[in-house]
């Protein structure tokens, strides 16, 4: 008896600690889907659409380029201020190349050692006064069937907007191995479902990428006694009436933490059934953050508090973004609308010109003084203060950089339009700057990087001539495998280069390994 009364404590203390967290969501979690909705990686501007697929690619057929585009043409025809046209009078071109595409789906049979009846054998049983039959167990080698199933889509969508070229990726992999008899989905069963699940996905993808697209959350609900009314209500979507119920009254300690998390959730669901970029929208999503943070200091040791503090943030990321294209949209319009009454003006001048009589000849004006003329290089007329290289904080795209391998411009929720070098292969921005500076006292370039995946490795390479013309290339190293973290400085100065620049040529930021973040590249001149 001693030695099993520890052990009853120990597994009753146990029951007790795991006890609040099964109260606050139950073994069997109540969870409700909030219609969330996600704004394109390239917002189109103006009214008109044109949708072109294509594809080099023998693997890709006309079947699977149709899938793509009817999807991309009836996401765009979805939002009613934009018509499909021809591309020659179309405002924005929208063109997605399928690079490529794969499916493997491989059957083979391994050997597991298994314990399992490797025969059988007879014993004397005392209770039957009689030999009887009993199964003998054993390790033996068994062969088990192994489904391995991989594949993969290169998709990119290059659109041609009234602010410029913008790109971004719309490939997809999949790879997934099943063992043993086991039910494999729909799009594992076949190398030709399995293709036409790649398609359909990078379909998704491209349509995503300019349009607004459905990207719904599942969110948990806390079931602790009192909660449960207001719970059946949110299952059954009555949003306003659930929020009634959990606030008719507070408590104290964890379930009031518990009752703070479904507030949260509620005003989640309010923001998700509100217009995007309206700042209703953006109040309820910052209330909701506010009560999954009480949530969590209230009872910090529960691990789904913490969960839905980062689904919010995206979320607010995703309105920021959603504001800024909106706000393009308006101030292209306007300056649309000016550009139309200035080309007007000049013709109801002309008419109302022919219709009065001509005055009488002035007298000779003075001559008038010779105009400056303007600077060859516009960087270098704006040298002497902070030279700024041209669009470094990618707010209205990626004009004039060109990109090598896989970048995008994409919305960050404190700095507007960062951007985003894709993990796995070199991505190369590059900008021509053409500046001398043979007789200044400092250049210094400057950037700010994140690391948001895996281990970035970011270098810049500047392209110069020194005093005796010739070109040289130079590589100033600014992270070697940075972990993911927050954003980072960097600076760097030209001048200590060696040979020494007179002439900058061209800047190149290369960006290896992670998923890394890059913003306000700038080169400083004294």
């Amino acid at each position: 008896m001693r030695s099993i009364r520890p052990l009853a404590w120990v597994a009753l203390g146990a029951l007790a600690l795991a006890s609040p967290a099964a109260a606050k969501f139950g073994m069997s979690k109540t969870k409700v889907t909030l219609r969330r909705t996600r704004p394109p990686e390239v917002p189109l501007l103006g009214e008109t659409v044109s949708v072109d697929v294509t594809s080099r690619a023998r693997s890709v057929s006309d079947r699977h380029l149709d899938v793509i585009r009817r999807r991309v043409q009836d996401a765009v025809s979805a939002d009613k201020s934009m018509r499909l046209v021809d591309a020659r009078s179309a405002d924005n071109v929208v063109r997605v190349e399928v690079d490529g595409l794969e499916a493997r789906v491989d059957d083979n049979t391994i050997y597991e050692e298994h314990y399992v009846k490797i025969g059988e054998r007879q014993e004397w049983d005392d209770k039957k006064k009689k030999m009887v039959t009993k199964d003998v167990y054993g390790n033996r080698q068994e062969p088990v069937r192994l489904r391995k199933v991989r594949g993969r889509v290169d998709a990119r969508v290059q659109v041609e907007t009234p602010a410029g070229q913008r790109t971004a990726d719309a490939g997809t992999t999949y790879e997934r191995e099943f063992k043993g008899n086991v039910n494999v989905p729909e799009e594992a069963s076949s190398e030709s479902r399995l293709e036409a699940a790649l398609i359909d996905e990078a379909a998704r993808r491209a349509a995503a990428a300019v349009s607004f697209s459905p990207d719904p959350v599942e969110a948990m609900l806390a079931v602790d006694g009192e909660l449960k009314d207001g719970n059946r209500l949110a299952e059954a979507g009555l949003w306003k009436e659930a929020m009634a119920s959990w606030s008719a009254r507070t408590f104290k300690g964890d379930k009031e933490a518990a009752r703070l998390h479904n507030v949260g959730v509620a005003h989640e669901a309010f923001a998700y059934g509100m217009p995007i970029d309206s700042p209703e929208h953006h109040a309820e999503l910052d209330q909701a953050a506010d009560s999954y943070k009480k949530a969590l200091a209230l009872d910090p040791g529960e691990k789904y508090f913490a969960e839905p503090i980062q689904r919010v943030q995206t979320s607010l990321e995703y309105a920021g973004a959603s504001q800024r294209y909106a706000d393009e949209a308006r101030r292209w319009r306007e300056e649309r609308n000016k550009r139309s009454a200035s080309a007007s003006r000049p013709k109801r001048a002309e008419a109302a010109a022919a219709a009065t009589p001509a005055p009488a000849a002035p007298k000779a004006a003075p001559p008038a003084a010779p105009k400056t003329a303007a600077p060859a290089d516009a960087l270098s007329a704006s040298s002497g203060v902070s030279l700024p290289l041209r669009n470094g904080s990618f707010e209205s795209g990626l004009d004039p950089w060109t990109v090598t391998g896989k970048g995008v411009v994409v919305p960050d929720a404190r700095r507007g339009r960062v951007f985003q070098a894709a993990g796995g292969g070199a991505t190369t921005l590059a900008q021509p700057v053409a500046l001398d500076v043979q007789n200044r006292p400092g250049a210094t370039l400057s950037l700010d990087y994140k690391v948001s995946a895996g281990e970035g490795r970011v270098r810049v390479l500047v392209a110069y001539d020194d005093a005796a013309g010739r070109t040289r290339t130079s590589t100033l190293e600014v992270t070697s495998g940075d972990p993911a973290g927050d954003w980072t400085p960097w600076t760097g100065d030209l001048l200590a280069l060696r040979p020494k620049p007179a002439r900058l040529k061209e800047v190149r930021i290369i960006s290896e390994g992670g998923t890394v973040l890059l913003d306000n590249v700038a080169l400083t001149l004294r």
